[in-house]
């Protein structure tokens, strides 16, 4: 199993980088790729990535969203876009990134993961490589990658936490929320993976109820898992996103200008010029630790 693994990041690894082309990222850095996950449904995940996928693009950067939730994606549903294809179309061949990517507001990008991901564990050597050079082609259009993932902590979910260079952790602060979200922490810690890991707790009725909701977590986390986690702040409780996904239109676009909008850029901001960014490998080498997690 391991040489298999083995095997198939060395071929990931081996495949060369797309020419230049009309929309390559200037400074020619590698795209930043983080996963999105929480350890329990419910607690706006999908609805925070969406808006922060806006916030970023509001701030220049050029933003994919992957919605890697196998049973309950939905973030064309709340980006009020469709589209008909998935990762799967791309598996069987036929189809082009270029086909399959989807267009959202305000220049943002999404790719719908749907049953392509299950069949990412079964390609042969031929198939692989052909969709490595499709999958790797965001590296050039992208400077962020947002990987919606769903909720809980089972392995395919795991697979797309581990396989990050950057992990948000979304939660509320109900204490089923927060356990769950220890749990995942916990099970994060178990794996050899070397991950920034970030905070952000949704749904807070005060400013002081996210301050501290935070700090406990940081601080067991650190205390009895040995893990670093950096607080990106919080997003207040707001009727206005309630409002705004009933319309199909992103609290972002919606309600620009409510509470929960404003703490959405400002983590936005944080998440750019706030925080620790580690050194990436882009796409190329999430894909190549995703692929090797599924064999």
């Amino acid at each position: 199993m391991w040489d298999q693994a083995e095997k198939l990041r060395k071929m990931v690894q081996s495949v060369p980088l797309k020419p230049s082309s009309s929309v390559i990222k200037a400074n020619h850095t590698n795209t930043r790729v983080i996963t999105v996950t929480s350890g329990k449904g419910g607690v706006g995940k999908t609805n925070f990535t969406v808006n922060l996928a806006l916030a970023l693009a509001k701030l220049g950067q050029r933003v994919v969203i992957l919605d890697a939730d196998l049973g309950m994606g939905n973030v064309d549903v709340i980006l009020g876009c469709s589209t008909p294809y998935n990762l799967l179309h791309l598996l069987e061949g036929g189809f082009s990134l270029i086909d399959i990517i989807a267009d959202g507001p305000l220049g943002i990008k999404f790719l719908s993961g749907g049953s392509g991901i299950y069949n990412l564990a079964n390609l042969n050597d031929s198939q692989l490589n052909r969709i490595v050079n499709q999958i790797t082609l965001l590296d050039d259009i992208a400077d962020i990658i947002l990987i919606d993932t769903g909720a809980g902590i089972n392995k395919s979910v795991m697979n797309f936490v581990v396989a990050a260079d950057e992990v948000i952790i979304i939660t509320t602060p109900e204490p089923t929320a927060i356990t769950d979200a220890y749990a995942m922490m916990k099970t994060y810690a178990n794996h050899s993976s070397d991950a920034v890991l970030k905070l952000v707790i949704n749904r807070v009725l005060e400013p002081n109820e996210g301050n501290i909701t935070a700090d406990k977590l940081i601080k067991v986390s650190l205390k009895f898992l040995g893990l670093s986690i950096n607080s990106l702040g919080f997003v207040c409780e707001d009727l206005n996103l309630v409002r705004a996904v009933k319309k199909q239109t992103p609290l972002l676009l919606a309600f620009p200008n409510s509470s929960s909008a404003r703490c959405i850029d400002e983590i936005a901001n944080r998440l750019l010029y706030g925080t620790t960014i580690k050194k990436t490998d882009g796409i190329k080498g999430f894909f190549s630790k995703l692929v090797g997690l599924m064999r």
